[in-house]
């Protein structure tokens, strides 16, 4: 496939795909963002009332906290299982390391807020994940370096020579004086003056946020892992771009983008922002290029499978390709709160009350008009008998100036009441609102006269109401916090090759990730289905209170129903709940106790064992005393045979020392015992003795 062709593909995806400039899409997701910020409705009238209800931004900030609280209660997000026992080590680490890259690495808790405002606000929310090899550049200025200092500086890979000095570090006139002196020529030593830039790679984990206006996915997806094209559009530096790899001298020839051809709802978004219109910079560097980074299915190599793979392309219409990449995944992940089958993009809370706010403000506007008239009706004057201007000046005290008596020339006009179905339709109006959000006064902390005010009514619009938001964060968690970890966990174990330190429960682990492909799954830890917290901590204390019965009542038992590790479970689901981190402090795990304590000491003997052991103490006392004798006589006789045994030899020199042949006395000496075999016999008794001591030593009882 040339590059004539692949420009066309993407041009005919780019502008066929949802979210695309315009289309249905793009504005209702522009008035979702102005009903949100409040912003007119276009239907005003000049000196009337223009009040709006704020029916949108209430519904939506009263659901974020209970979501977030959910999700970001627990100091871990994510858990993850092992696949099979020989795993539980490395699901325990991949665990503590997953919510260190999204908390440390990353900002977690702004990251999983803005997913979920972009979805509860404007249908969807988008998260990219990626592994971010970009380079980061840093200037550096260097005086004074020596020669060997200036070598060991360009040794560095990552530094490049921005300006480069070189001067004698002292002055001519110096050296010549100094080589009259000494009588001997010097050579003049040389320094030098330094700017560089140190360019590093990044390698870490990216979880970035992706506004809904610069996402784009193919027009008939159901969801993004089926999705045969998704893209991200985005306006990014030149600077920025060659901070990304891309060849300095292709992006230079990039036409900047001088019109910053914004979406109506980018324009929404930022609408103080972008009153004015801005001035184009004059550094180069900082011009903006529009991007479409995309992931396609293409069958580049044409053997009639298409393969995922990343094109990156400059322009709204040239579509310069900057690279074409084979890619392994796509990085999106998204999430709704309103799910509708068989279609990508589902339903937000925003509009399921926009049609109430703008209702609402309708009719506030009219109650609104209408007091104002009535506070300060209207009159029917005789012309010419009543000065106007002293009429028109509305002021306490003020004069009226007439020429005829006042009631008989200024007649006050009747205006309407006020309608008093008003009010109960805007009361009416807000209960819609509840029904369709589950958001009610009382999960808001508001009081409602016309609502069932009994226990057992409020707990049952209590329990509804949490059905819904917890519905919603299932739906989250489901389809898109999990698939967001799944994601992470890929690109560890694919990109992060070296080893990872990392501070868990106030110590250093190190860990490596790449060694854990394969080997786990994720797991997302939410805290639903138990009702709020107070109720999830009195589940757990009385789950604690039957647990310290259980145990009191298994010492009798065949087998145990709680342990220690039981118990241990449920204290760190108790600590977890409170909002306290590090369950360490308060509660020590009992695989860990137990090799911290000491060993422990052996019962102490009966009356009758103590008794008993002084006996065979004894016994053993006397056995060891015989044999202690036994060794004595052993090694005496031993000593007394070697003595014997050189006073024959002599003898035997003495008397066969003249006339008989050597031959004879050697012969009656071999005959003799050996030395050392009688130290060898000597050494056995003794050695047969020792094991006798042993045998016999009380303290190897």
């Amino acid at each position: 496939m040339n590059d004539y062709e692949l420009k066309a593909i993407i041009s005919s995806e780019i502008q066929s795909s949802l979210g695309y400039l315009g289309g249905e899409l793009t504005e209702a997701r522009a008035k979702s963002l102005d009903y949100y910020f409040s912003e007119p409705f276009g239907n005003e009238q000049e000196g009337r009332s223009q009040v709006i209800s704020t029916d949108v931004a209430d519904t939506i900030e009263s659901i974020l906290p209970q979501i977030m609280r959910t999700f970001t209660a627990s100091p871990k997000v994510v858990q993850c299982v092992a696949n099979n026992a020989q795993d539980e080590a490395i699901s325990k680490q991949a665990t503590d390391y997953l919510n260190h890259v999204f908390y440390k690495d990353n900002d977690g808790f702004t990251n999983l807020y803005t997913f979920f405002k972009d979805a509860l606000l404007q249908k969807n929310g988008i998260i990219k994940v990626f592994w971010d090899d970009s380079m980061d550049v840093e200037r550096s200025s260097y005086y004074g370096l020596t020669d060997d200092e200036f070598a060991l500086l360009l040794a560095d890979p990552e530094i490049k020579v921005l300006e480069h000095t070189e001067y004698e570090k002292d002055s001519e006139e110096s050296i010549t004086e100094a080589a009259n002196l000494l009588g001997e020529q010097i050579i003049a030593e040389k320094m030098h003056d330094v700017v560089v830039n140190r360019i590093k790679k990044k390698g870490k984990v990216c979880i970035e946020n992706v506004p809904p206006e610069e996402f784009l996915i193919a027009r008939n997806a159901k969801s993004i892992p089926d999705a045969h094209f998704t893209a991200h559009r985005k306006f990014i530096t030149r600077s920025e771009l060659v901070e990304m790899g891309f060849d300095p001298d292709v992006i230079d020839k990039l036409p900047a983008d001088v019109n910053n051809k914004y979406s109506e709802e980018k324009v929404s978004r930022r609408r103080y922002a972008e009153d004015e219109e801005t001035t184009p910079t004059t550094d180069k560097a900082n011009e903006e290029i529009l991007i479409y980074e995309c992931y396609m299915k293409l069958d580049e190599d044409k053997d009639g499978i298409a393969e995922l793979r990343k094109v990156t392309v400059a322009g709204d219409s040239s579509y310069e390709i900057l690279d074409n990449v084979p890619y392994d995944r796509c990085p999106f992940v998204s999430v709704t709160p309103i799910l509708v089958p068989h279609r990508f993009y589902g339903r937000s809370v925003s509009e399921l009350v926009e049609d109430v706010q703008l209702v609402k403000s309708t009719i506030m506007r009219q109650l609104l008009d209408n007091m104002y008239l009535t506070n300060n009706n209207r009159v029917a004057v005789m012309d010419g008998q009543v000065n106007i201007d002293d009429l028109l000046t509305n002021r306490p005290g003020g004069i009226v100036r007439t020429k005829q008596p006042p009631q008989s020339v200024i007649t006050p006009m009747a205006s309407q009441p006020l309608n008093q179905a008003a009010m109960p339709l805007l009361e009416y109006l807000d209960t819609v609102r509840e029904q369709r959000t589950g958001i009610t006064r009382y999960s808001q902390g508001m009081d409602a006269d016309s609502l069932n005010k009994t226990a057992s009514g409020l707990n049952q619009i209590l329990t509804q109401a949490q059905m819904r938001v917890e519905l919603i964060c299932r739906v989250f968690a489901e389809t898109g916090v999990k698939e967001l970890f799944n994601k992470v966990l890929e690109v560890v174990t694919k990109y992060e090759s070296k080893e990872k330190i990392i501070r868990v429960n106030e110590q250093y682990v190190t860990m490596m990730p790449m060694e854990w492909a394969n080997k786990c799954n994720v797991e997302i830890q939410v805290g639903l289905g138990t009702g709020s917290k107070d109720q999830e901590l009195a589940i757990l204390n009385v789950i604690l209170e039957r647990q310290i019965q259980a145990i009191n009542l298994q010492k009798s038992a065949a087998g145990p129903m709680v342990n220690l590790r039981n118990v241990h479970n449920t204290l760190t689901k108790l600590v977890e709940a409170a909002g306290l981190r590090n369950v360490e402090t308060y509660f020590t795990d009992p695989v860990v106790g137990a090799s911290q304590m000491p060993p422990p000491q052996p019962p102490q003997p009966t009356e009758f064992e103590k008794v008993t052991l002084a006996q065979v103490q004894g016994e053993n006392q006397r056995k060891i005393l015989d044999t202690q004798i036994k060794e004595k006589e052993l090694e005496l006789k031993t000593q007394e045979m070697m003595l014997n045994m050189e006073v024959r030899i002599k003898e035997l020199e003495a008397k066969y020392q003249m006339n008989i042949d050597s031959n004879e006395i050697k012969k009656e000496i071999a005959n003799m015992p050996k030395k050392d075999n009688i130290a060898k016999v000597g050494d056995l008794g003794q050695e047969t003795v020792r094991q006798q001591q042993q045998f016999f030593d009380p303290k190897n009882q």
